[in-house]
């Protein structure tokens, strides 16, 4: 029985109601049949007991107790069946199938153990005249009548309570089973329904990005594709979902030379290329956009191939822009260059018609040339900012020998601010360089200490080779460079607040060229700031 008021009426009902119905039947009949056992007081208790049993077992509240006390509406039953054939076994022999209905309550309802109960109540019932009699049976038929009705019960009580033991468990395991099967069609319905939730979001995603993602499964089938994918590959002439997935008028970052088919960005993609930031030109000459393309392959767990994702952006305007930007540096640096080119040669025959005693004029003219170096520095940076290629002429090369030619280029400026510098390190420190590229490059780091260094303070200059790399290393006093400062200081036209602070001047492209030449030497550049120092270092194969 369920701990429920809808369960106790549902026991009432299966199992007491019709032994109460039987017994208003017997009773019927008796009164029918032979009135003259109306008067009878154990009729009577019979009666009474049934009907206080079935008040108990529908009004008591045994859902609040434990379950086990319900046997005792049965064996009242019992009791009750005893008294009413004890009274009218002679008359309605019959009158003892009664007790089938407690019997086989106890023997279903409750568990193995309650057996004991059932042949208890069976030979109660069948031996309760002889008690109250006072008398043993004194023949055959006696014993037959006592025995028969206990021995068949029992007989049915322990097939039922085996059947019920049976049923129990087979309730059980369906349960258990049902239960299971709810709490996985739970889950299975939980991760549908966050399987749908990360659709939507990745659908919502993907088409707010401004970015073209597309991606392909491992048939090379077009699984995803977002609006802004389909309007970029739609502006261009290509079909997203099927092949051959490439355009007619595609052309390289310089917009002249043309990019094959086959090494187009889907191509190369769908054979399984990696493919990071590559700028491509295209559509016709009138209507050309600058995409920016990256490709990457999706693996699963296991390093099973899942499929190959493509991410698209039109750079258009920020190509436009950088390519305005270059026009302008390279047209500029021309302009200042040729006057100032110019300036130079007149400088030198001013200086050799100066008159050498005039040391106010040549003072003057030191210092206009001093500016005019100044200037052209400028104009060479300028020059350099507008190219992105570092063309090199990889030679064995001796590393402190290209130390020593920048010491000697930055001289004149170290002997301005009253600063020395000190040069350490390995003589014999080779590496395949491009000579004058890396003295460049040195040159920029030590144009960089002399300018942001402690004035009277010194420089420290070092070259060594460890672990198959050819490392130079600049160390200057001064203020320390700020992480945020270090992230960009080599972004081009970069400059600090320090800079801008303390006016020094430079245009924020020294590093920019010194990172380009290491990135040319499959090499590269570090920062070290702190405690009041600054060290940055190049490092690159000593082989290539």
């Amino acid at each position: 029985m369920d701990a429920s008021k809808p369960a106790r009426r549902r026991v009432f009902l299966r199992a007491q109601l019709p032994f109460l119905l039987a017994v208003a039947l017997i009773a019927v009949l008796a009164a029918l049949a032979h009135p003259t056992h109306l008067g009878s007081p154990f009729l009577w208790s019979g009666i009474g007991l049934a009907a206080a049993a079935s008040v108990a077992a529908l009004v008591l509240p045994w859902e609040r107790w434990r379950p086990g006390w319900l046997i005792v509406v049965p064996i009242v039953d019992i009791a009750a069946v005893a008294f009413i054939r004890g009274e009218l076994f002679s008359v309605m022999p019959s009158v003892g199938a009664l007790s089938i209905f407690p019997i086989l309550w106890i023997a279903y309802g409750f568990g193995r153990r309650a057996i004991i109960v059932a042949i208890l109540g069976a030979v109660a019932i069948t031996s309760f005249t002889a008690l109250v009699e006072g008398r043993m049976p004194s023949s055959a038929a006696e014993w037959i009548n006592i025995l028969t009705l206990p021995a068949i019960f029992i007989g049915v009580a322990f097939v039922v309570n085996i059947a019920a033991s049976i049923l129990r468990r087979n309730r059980e395991r369906l349960l258990a089973a049902h239960a299971a099967e709810r709490a996985a069609s739970a889950a299975e319905q939980a991760a549908l329904r966050r399987a749908l939730d990360n659709e939507l979001l990745a659908g919502s995603l993907l088409n707010t990005v401004q970015v073209g993602v597309t991606f392909y499964d491992a048939d090379s089938k077009l699984a995803v594709a977002n609006r802004l994918a389909q309007e970029l590959a739609a502006s261009v002439g290509v079909v997203l979902g099927s092949p051959p997935f490439h355009a007619d008028d595609v052309y390289a970052a310089d917009r002249v030379t043309p990019i094959a088919p086959e090494e187009q960005i889907v191509p190369r993609a769908l054979r399984g290329e990696n493919v990071a930031h590559q700028l491509q030109w295209m559509g016709p000459a009138d209507e050309q956009r600058a995409i920016s393309f990256s490709a990457r392959r999706v693996h699963r767990e296991t390093g099973e191939r899942l499929g190959v994702v493509v991410a698209a952006n039109d750079v258009t305007d920020l190509a436009v822009a950088l390519d305005v930007r270059d026009q302008f540096l390279r047209t500029v640096s021309h302009e200042l260059r040729t006057p100032t080119t110019n300036i130079i040669g007149y400088l030198d025959l001013i200086e050799e018609r100066l008159d050498p005693s005039d040391r106010v004029g040549r003072d003057y003219l030191a210092t206009v040339t001093r500016n005019v170096d100044a200037l052209m520095d400028r104009i060479r940076e300028l020059r350099a900012a507008t190219s992105d290629t570092v063309p090199l002429a990889a030679q064995w090369t001796d590393a402190a020998g290209l130390v020593r030619g920048a010491i000697q280029d930055v001289a004149d400026r170290a002997e301005a601010r009253g600063m020395t510098i000190e040069h350490v390190g390995e003589e014999s420190a080779f590496a395949e360089v491009d000579p004058w590229r890396m003295r460049q490059a040195i040159r920029e780091l030590l144009i960089n200490a002399i300018k942001f260094g402690d004035p009277h303070s010194a420089v420290t200059l070092g070259q060594s080779v460890v672990s198959g790399l050819c490392r130079v290393s600049v160390t200057n006093a001064g203020a320390a460079i700020g992480r945020a400062d270090q992230r960009r200081v080599f972004d081009r036209f970069y400059r600090t607040a320090h800079a801008h602070q303390h006016a020094i001047q430079g245009f924020g492209i020294g590093l920019t060229m010194v990172k380009d030449v290491m990135s040319a030497h499959d090499g590269h550049v570090t920062i070290a700031s702190g405690d009041g120092t600054t060290t940055f270092a190049l490092e690159v194969p000593a082989r290539r």
